[in-house]
């Protein structure tokens, strides 16, 4: 019975760990895009604030993908961010976060204020 017991605990531990990892990013993310979006916050300082919040606050290292709107194209009026965890970053997060595969990630689109 304890070994079914540990696993569910290990089980439940990790996907907590996961989910709170996922709604960071995914805040990160948004808060990356806004500040590009709006116009507080250059390409430059919205990936760093990104990776600067994951290492601070996960301690992982997070791939950040910032796509700017462009000016004067009514195609491309959205900012859009990704933000990505390497399997091997979120191992370091939670012991059995290798079986994660693929990674986690999430994107955020903002329409752009700038004119």
């Amino acid at each position: 019975m304890a070994p079914i017991l540990i696993a569910m605990i290990a089980s439940i531990f990790t996907i907590s760990m996961v989910m709170h990892a996922h709604s960071s990013i995914s805040t990160y993310a948004r808060e990356a895009a806004r500040g590009v979006a709006v116009g507080y916050m250059t390409v430059a300082e919205a990936k760093q604030f990104a990776e600067t919040r994951a290492r601070d606050d996960l301690r992982v290292v997070v791939s950040v993908n910032i796509v700017p709107a462009t000016r004067g194209d009514q195609s491309r009026q959205d900012v859009i961010v990704t933000l990505s965890i390497s399997t091997e970053e979120i191992a370091k997060i939670t012991p059995f976060g290798n079986i994660i595969l693929g990674g986690l990630s999430a994107r955020a689109v903002m329409r752009s204020l700038i004119e």
